[in-house]
């Protein structure tokens, strides 16, 4: 970290966080492995007592989700989408070919700085989609934000795999364009029954 730099830091409380030991083992690795412009790295993490401390860039435009809601809440002009989109999709490109999946890819979860970059960050609920033989599989874990999981997640019929982040990729684009998310106004089993029972979200939803 180079002196005077602006840092954000996560601190979770292992005590009454939601997810397990596990899962959060597996979000500070991933964020320590990583090395792509447009992922957020950790810079350092370390247990102080009860609390996990993980020291990460500061991003300070903060989350596109915030930004719709503070300053353009019937969404962002297409030139703006067109830049983000890229720079998320060089992200997942990134960590497909690592053997990994995102699996909340959503504007919440993409960071900007005044300077113009675009970060993928929230890695609590990526997956290794390579085992030891390094062959890709398939997930069967239900996990991610319902308005963004795509339908082969919620069913839980045959697994998934790096197709579920394209889906959620389509919906952020989505969610870009209109200030929220398709079904972002129903609870969460009503947003699955209609990912389910309806076809795609389109662009005039």
């Amino acid at each position: 970290i180079a002196l005077n730099e602006n840092v954000a830091i996560k601190i979770m409380d292992l005590e009454k966080c939601r997810n397990d030991l596990e899962t959060i083992r597996k979000e500070v690795h991933i964020m320590s492995l990583i090395d792509h412009p447009n992922l957020l790295k950790a810079h350092c993490s370390f247990i102080d007592r009860n609390s996990l401390w993980i020291v990460m860039p500061y991003m300070s435009g903060g989350s596109c989700f915030h930004l719709m809601k503070s300053v353009y809440p019937e969404g962002l002009e297409q030139p703006i989408i067109a830049t983000l989109l890229r720079e998320v999709l060089k992200a997942l490109v990134y960590l497909h070919r690592q053997g990994h999946i995102h699996r909340d890819v959503k504007a919440g979860n993409i960071l900007v700085h005044s300077r113009g970059v675009v970060k993928l960050g929230d890695f609590g609920v990526s997956a290794c989609m390579f085992d030891s033989g390094e062959r890709m599989r398939t997930r069967n874990t239900f996990v991610g934000t319902p308005c963004w999981m795509a339908p082969e997640v919620m069913q839980q019929v045959n697994g998934y795999d790096f197709k579920a982040d394209i889906w959620s990729f389509g919906i952020t684009a989505l969610e870009l364009a209109h200030g929220h998310a398709p079904f972002s106004k129903y609870p969460p089993m009503k947003v699955l029954l209609m990912t389910l029972q309806n076809a795609p979200p389109r662009l005039d939803y």
